[in-house]
């Protein structure tokens, strides 16, 4: 056994001084962390370059051996190398969980000459149809990222990242299954790895079928019912037809590409078995979003025409054939249909802010997608309470999805009427899309409006009614996203122009940031564009400090002297990531038992969603005392102000009013660095920033900010102040009051 500061490590096969064969063998052992460490993955050194392990066997013998609580340690590995005569030098590397590569031990192994094998091995299958089709995807949106660069660069580079092949462990008999996702090329958006497949036992009982890319937690998938065509390859076993596998599970970010998803299935017995280990690259969210290159039928076929030289060029095999043509065929349709047809826009994309005078305000007419507590109805009802107030605005509000913001809106003298998008969103072309956007128009009497405000993305129609009716619109764009990305799986690609028309078609788009607004500049197309910041009611906050104790407060939330309190507010949804917030815990729990012991942490916004259910089997699997959620409630202020940190775990954020909450109560905070947050809290300066995604990092900041309170009060103290001099409602409102009199006044379309 080899040890190190944070490992322990054993090569069982081949034994100390034994001889190898040379040729393609298989070596195995076994590498354990040590307390306070952790390994997600495996890889050896040689003189003829690097090769991945399949880490992450279940040992009972090594839970066993090293007296841990739970029944296994997945530390076992395996790892096959083609190996020549002679004395061959062994770097092992282990990659920790913060997604750096360290050695953890060296061996050398004697080879000696064998006769050749009786013929070649299998060779791996072809890369799939649809895998091909994603990498072209990529080269795509590549092509548009570096244009300048040369196109067999840029696909060199893209084969280069996929993983072939990228099955490198099938379920071993009596287990038989297969994986369809992920495949080698695959997306993870917010995060999520989605997994699909099938797998049984020819005899036993499965009793649940469990994955991870971290070794950290063994997430549980679905298992059960049938799979099509399995029982018609396995009409001998009878639990061919209960056999199906599906699921989602968390990619923490800092994890090296290509990732590594392990499934275990747990028999009846209470044995675990490793089954599937697939390596997979993983596309982002922000990936994801980007845009295709500008639409030209000679930029598309001459990408997958060097594509496919690129992939012979590196000796991957391609499935050939109806399946390829099919899923190049699909992407061609789709590359026509999404692909930008406008050059970038020579109009430059801001205009000076708005000057005139915040006065009176007539008819107003809001159009929001939803009267849920989220960021934007709630910014959209205290710019209607405002406006009802201090410019004696006559309101009307649609809304797609009504909510207890109905109420606020009806205490205003606000007239609330629904919407139904339900035959808007399934119109397959633009033309059936405009037809209907007219009948969504007709009852909302957009003529009788001095003024058309339509807030977020969603409501992208309204101001189609508004341009219609010939009445000015201002557009709110509260979305960190593409119109593609935002709408993709709930508007055919066909009826997408509609929407990016709505930016020429709207009399201002308001942007709330810089970084907002950069995923819309390819549809400017006139001058139309502005930022104005949120705000935040300050004097309300303080208000609140000053009539609730925190002392009752924290008594109320079963906090004791000593004890500290971490909160995340959001509406539980994977965009906000809280199952990324429930690891980080995790995390602290291991680096720094004291202090997480004593720190409490709340989630506030639970719903009743896919999400949730997957949060909450998260948690149970976790067993951190003191880590929990609550349902969401307008009420979050008690917490903030019983509270020692604030922690955003978001993807996808404009201006998130829980940023400016937790600014104004003075917490420090811990957030992604996502959009606009940055230009709100600069890192170092008002908050700690991390990447999204990234567990370790989150770890990091939180054990930092709970452990260091000088360091964390001054951060405090500075967002604070940042939130005094720039977004209060008594400074910024006035900017919008006025936008909004300026439209209405001029009467400019």
């Amino acid at each position: 056994m080899h040890e190190t500061a944070s490992s322990s490590f054993s090569l069982e096969c081949p034994a100390d001084g034994q001889a190898l064969p040379s040729g393609r063998q298989t070596l195995r052992g076994w590498l354990v962390a040590k307390s306070g460490h952790h390994f997600v993955d495996l890889r050896v050194r040689t003189s003829a370059g690097v090769r991945l392990a399949v880490y992450g066997h279940p040992r009972i013998d090594l839970a066993q051996f090293f007296r841990v609580s739970d029944p296994f340690l997945p530390a076992g590995f395996e790892i096959s190398l083609d190996l020549t005569p002679g004395e061959v030098r062994l770097e092992f590397e282990a990659c920790d969980l913060s997604g750096q590569w360290q050695s953890v031990a060296d061996a050398v192994v004697t080879v000696v000459s064998a006769d050749p094998a009786a013929g070649p091995g299998a060779l791996p299958r072809p890369l799939r149809a649809y895998e091909y089709a994603r990498a072209l995807r990529q080269l795509l949106r590549k092509r548009r990222g570096e244009p300048a660069r040369p196109l067999s660069e840029l696909a060199a580079a893209v084969v280069a990242d996929i993983p072939w092949p990228s099955a490198v462990r099938f379920p071993h008999q009596p287990l038989h299954g297969h994986l369809d996702e992920p495949a080698a090329v695959a997306g993870t958006g917010y995060s999520r790895l989605q997994l699909l497949g099938w797998l049984f036992h020819e005899t036993a009982q499965i009793r649940g079928v469990y994955a991870s890319c971290d070794l950290q937690v063994w997430e549980p998938l679905r298992h059960g019912g049938p799979f099509a065509g399995v029982k018609m390859l396995f009409p001998e076993f009878a639990r061919s037809e209960d056999c199906a596998l599906e699921g989602r599970i968390d990619v923490p970010a800092q994890l090296p590409q290509p990732r590594c998803l392990r499934v275990c299935a747990e028999l009846d017995d209470g044995s675990w078995h490793l089954a599937h280990v697939v390596r997979t690259a993983t596309t982002g969210t922000e990936q994801e979003k980007a845009r295709y290159a500008r639409y030209s039928a000679l930029t598309f076929w001459r990408a997958h025409r060097t594509l496919r030289a690129a992939f012979h060029a590196a000796g991957v095999p391609v499935e050939s054939g109806a399946d390829r043509q099919s899923q190049v065929w699909a992407t061609w349709r789709e590359y026509r249909a999404r692909a930008p047809r406008r050059p970038t826009p020579i109009v430059p994309p801001d205009v000076s802010p708005v000057t005139a005078t915040a006065g009176p305000l007539g008819r107003i007419l809001l159009v929001t997608h939803n009267l849920k507590l989220e960021g934007a109805p709630l910014f959209l009802w205290e710019f209607a309470r405002h406006l009802a107030k201090q410019a004696g605005a006559q309101l009307t509000v649609a809304t797609g999805e009504d909510g207890p913001l109905r109420a606020g809106f009806e205490a205003l003298g606000a007239r609330v009427q629904t919407v139904d998008l339900t035959r808007a969103l399934a119109a397959g072309s633009a033309r059936r899309l405009r037809c209907e956007v007219r009948a969504l128009a007709a009852p909302l009497e957009c003529a009788a409006a001095d003024l058309v405000v339509a807030n977020t993305l969603a409501c992208f129609w309204a101001v189609h009614a508004a341009h219609a009716a010939g009445r000015p619109s201002l557009f709110y764009i509260h979305e960190s996203t593409t119109p593609e990305a935002f709408f993709r799986g709930q508007l055919a690609p066909d009826a997408l122009p509609v929407v990016e028309e709505a930016f020429a078609r709207a009399t201002r788009v308001s942007f709330l940031t810089t970084a907002t607004r950069r995923y819309y500049d390819d549809l400017a197309v006139r001058s139309n564009y502005c930022i104005n910041p949120g705000w935040i009611d300050l004097r309300g906050i303080d208000a609140y400090r000053a009539a609730h104790s925190r002392a009752e407060l924290r008594a109320g939330l079963g906090l004791r002297d000593g004890d500290l309190l971490v909160v995340n507010v959001a509406s539980v949804c994977e965009r906000k990531g809280q199952t990324i917030f429930a690891r980080a815990v995790d995390l602290l729990w291991r680096r720094d038992p004291a202090l997480a012991a004593r720190t409490h942490c709340l989630m506030i916004g639970g719903r009743n969603t896919r999400y949730d259910g997957e949060l909450a089997a998260l948690l149970h699997l976790l067993q951190r005392p003191h880590l929990e959620v609550r349902p969401e409630t307008p009420d979050v202020y008690a917490a903030y102000n019983a509270a020692d940190l604030a922690v955003c775990t978001s993807y996808e954020e404009s201006f998130p009013r829980v940023i400016l909450e937790a600014m104004g109560f003075a917490l420090p905070i811990a957030t992604t660095n996502v959009h606009g947050i940055p230009e709100i809290v600069r890192s170092g300066r008002e908050a700690i920033l991390v990447p999204p995604g990234d567990t370790w990092a989150l770890a990091d900041a939180m054990q930092h900010l709970l452990a260091d309170q000088a360091q964390a009060g001054a951060l405090a103290a500075a967002a604070r102040r940042r939130v005094e001099d720039d977004f209060t409602i008594e400074r910024v409102m006035p900017r919008h009051h006025a936008l909004a009199s300026a439209l209405a006044g001029a009467g400019i379309v």
